[in-house]
């Protein structure tokens, strides 16, 4: 079955989990970091997630699924451990909602990658479903390549791309610079980057 790989932007989004167990909190931790909006429905709460509702990072519908819960949501993910209560979630969504089962990703319309994130970077690795094991293997193997300093080059990268743009008008030459400070070299030198922006901000091209 073929897929279209995306990023979504969730920001007030509004983002339904039905679940409260620990595959729930793992759910609700991307969602959060998303900055989604989300609403925990489920008869009892892993006690992170519990903390989240007390701390009013999270809404809690104290109860078994209902239809009506997915009325204004905007993506679906049903994470309980019961087929059957996954099964109806899937059959209540709306063809323009988003879902996501965990035990059956046939039954939703996406399914969740293997994330690696440094900072800026996003890196996503999927087998569409075949083996989420294999994935979250090659994500951590992904990161040992690309580890927690990408974070601090990501935000080089960022600001030399700034004072590039305010400084060097010919479009060849910002092309040029931008393709050159990708070099591993300067992935791993802070002097280097140090140099690269003095270089770029004196320049009067």
């Amino acid at each position: 079955m073929g897929s279209y790989p995306i990023t979504l932007q969730l920001s007030g989004k509004q983002a339904v989990v039905i679940g409260g167990g620990s595959v729930a909190l793992r759910k609700v931790m991307d969602l959060l970091e998303a900055d989604a909006s989300v609403t925990v429905v489920s008869p009892s709460l892993d006690p992170t997630l519990y903390t989240y509702y007390e701390t009013q990072k999270i809404k809690w519908i104290k109860r078994g699924f209902l239809p009506s819960d997915l009325i204004d949501a905007f993506i679906v993910i049903a994470a309980t451990d019961q087929s059957e209560v996954n099964q109806k979630v899937s059959m209540s969504v709306s063809n323009q909602q988003l879902l996501n089962v965990v035990d059956q990703q046939e039954a939703g319309n996406f399914h969740v990658p293997a994330k690696l994130s440094r900072g800026e970077l996003v890196i996503t690795v999927s087998t569409n479903g075949a083996s989420p094991y294999l994935s979250k293997t090659i994500r951590d193997e992904i990161g040992e390549i690309y580890d927690q300093s990408m974070k601090d080059y990501l935000q080089f990268l960022s600001l030399a791309r700034r004072i590039v743009k305010e400084h060097v008008t010919e479009i060849d030459l910002r092309r040029q610079l931008l393709k050159e400070i990708t070099h591993k070299d300067y992935r791993n030198s802070a002097e280097k980057q140090k140099v690269f922006l003095e270089r770029v901000s004196d320049s009067n091209e």
